[in-house]
């Protein structure tokens, strides 16, 4: 979680240096190929059939394409610290779309959780902004972003009950890195190719966002849907967007202000209801346990 909330930060940084959408293909593209050299090199890869490559598909459309080009683009507009704000809805969308498409159980708590990650977003977006009418494009774009993060949730949940989370996240991100370079050569031809000089560590953040944060984040994010469902995961995305935030005044200069504090802490309650931490588990009967594991 470390590594994905200052990825917020890293990836403000490069699409302030870059066309966003061609370096967001790159990067993906990159993250890619090591997890594909690495799996290859071990065998770990598995076949896929056409009802999982279907999944694995809609996932990159939706989780690469559908996220990473909308925040990206959305970071051009917004700051780091409203990106990182707002991408701290990713669980308790992804809890109402459990409900909707995992039959989840959906309770008073979990619904109060919505009411108050709405409440956040306005004190973060509306108050902390001024008012309705100066709420940047960007902050819809990545409002956008954390829609299509969670969808593509369900989809690797689909998709994990017969393939191991190694193979999918190779899968997804080379997948969605071709649909990222496609669509960026469609919007921003070869502007990539014309910027100019960069500074050095400006690359150095690239590495460390493609392989660290994008590679090896994603795969051991969706080993974990693997094991415990979208909904369970996605809890330990609270951590993320605190880094972002803690990145975003250190590297960036970013002002955080009071009632944008206020709207983040509303933002990770609701999370933490809408994802039914507090609720008391059904204790299972340990006979039933052991007739089960055998």
């Amino acid at each position: 979680m470390v590594a994905w909330g200052l990825n917020i930060v890293a990836i403000k940084i490069l699409v302030e240096n870059f066309p966003p959408v061609s370096i967001t293909g790159l990067r993906i593209l990159a993250a890619g190929l090591v997890i594909f050299v690495f799996l290859y090199v071990k065998k770990d890869l598995q076949k896929m059939s056409l009802h999982e490559f279907g999944y694995v598909s809609l996932s990159a459309l939706t989780g690469i394409l559908g996220h990473q080009a909308l925040l990206s683009v959305g970071l051009t507009g917004t700051s780091a610290t409203n990106g990182a704000s707002i991408l701290a809805l990713i669980p308790l969308v992804t809890n109402i779309l459990a409900v909707l498409f995992l039959k989840a159980n959906m309770t008073f708590l979990k619904i109060s959780g919505v009411f108050l990650g709405i409440m956040g977003i306005y004190f973060i977006l509306i108050l902390g902004g001024g008012s309705f009418t100066k709420l940047a494009l960007g902050d819809l774009y990545v409002f956008l972003s954390v829609i299509a993060q969670a969808v593509s949730f369900i989809f690797i949940r689909k998709a994990s009950y017969t393939l191991n989370a190694k193979t999918i996240t190779c899968y997804a991100l080379l997948m969605g890195a071709g649909f990222l370079l496609i669509v960026s050569f469609a919007l921003e031809g070869q502007s990539i190719a014309a910027t100019g000089a960069v500074p050095a560590y400006v690359w150095v953040v690239f590495a460390a966002s493609a392989i660290i944060s994008t590679g090896i984040g994603n795969l051991c994010y969706n080993f974990a849907i693997s094991k415990i469902g979208p909904g369970e995961t996605a809890i330990f995305l609270n951590l993320a967007p605190f880094f972002s935030l803690i990145g975003s005044v250190l590297f960036l200069n970013e002002s955080f202000k009071f009632i944008q504090l206020v709207g983040f802490f509303l933002i990770v309650c609701g999370v933490l209801l809408g994802t039914g931490i507090f609720e008391r588990k059904p204790k299972i009967d340990k006979q039933v346990e052991m007739s089960v594991s055998k």
